[in-house]
């Protein structure tokens, strides 16, 4: 499998990739944390994961490992790491926020809070693309589906001289993105679920 026969995603992939990222995210323990007492917790997922996929399809890259999509992944520029509510409409993503649970919202948006001015602080003065989300289906871990998404996110920053942002959620995944050149910026604990993640940059050309 090489990086330059990805599939990029469309929206009728849509329903299928969302479907991928709960999978490949099911242990996550931040966003089991957050969406814990959801009362709908996989309509509440399905919005989460659908947002960020609309999103990149509109202003970034998002792009699986084949049709069969068993990893996927999605990126954006810097300066369109920030959600806005117009390009959330212009991207058709703003009504899958409805899906998610009042008490949901409010975690993600304490969450946001708490990550998006580390990000333009970590980030300032650099030129930069945002890894939103990259994720494999558990049939899939292991097999080097994640490796192959990221080494075409990595070279096409190198190409064009740009940093790589990402946060990540378990030390498993901190070695995994080291392994590919980032480094650990700031360990953080989320303040009101008690968890940690971690903010990583790759400088391009890093080996």
């Amino acid at each position: 499998m090489h990086a330059e026969n990805l599939y990029e995603l469309e929206k009728k992939d849509l329903d299928k990739a969302v479907a991928t990222l709960k999978d490949a995210f099911q242990d996550d323990p931040v966003w089991n944390a957050v969406f814990r007492d959801d009362p709908n917790i996989d309509k509440a997922l399905t919005g989460f994961f659908a947002i960020p996929l609309l999103y990149g399809m509109k202003f970034g890259k998002a792009y699986a490992t084949s049709e069969q999509l068993e990893g996927v992944a999605v990126w954006v520029p810097g300066e369109k790491s920030s959600m806005g509510f117009l390009r959330l409409i212009a991207s058709g993503a703003v009504s899958y926020g409805s899906r998610i649970g009042s008490v949901s919202m409010k975690n993600l948006s304490t969450l946001a809070k708490q990550l998006e001015p580390d990000r333009k602080r970590i980030m300032s003065g650099k030129s930069y693309t945002y890894l939103t989300v990259i994720g494999v289906g558990s049939e899939y871990q292991g097999k080097g589906y994640g490796s192959t998404l990221l080494k075409k996110i990595t070279t096409e920053c190198d190409e064009t001289n740009r940093y790589l942002y990402l946060e990540t959620e378990s030390e498993e995944s901190v070695r995994f993105y080291e392994r590919h050149g980032f480094r650990t910026e700031q360990k953080i604990v989320v303040s009101h679920i008690d968890v940690p993640m971690w903010q990583m940059i790759r400088p391009p050309n890093a080996r």
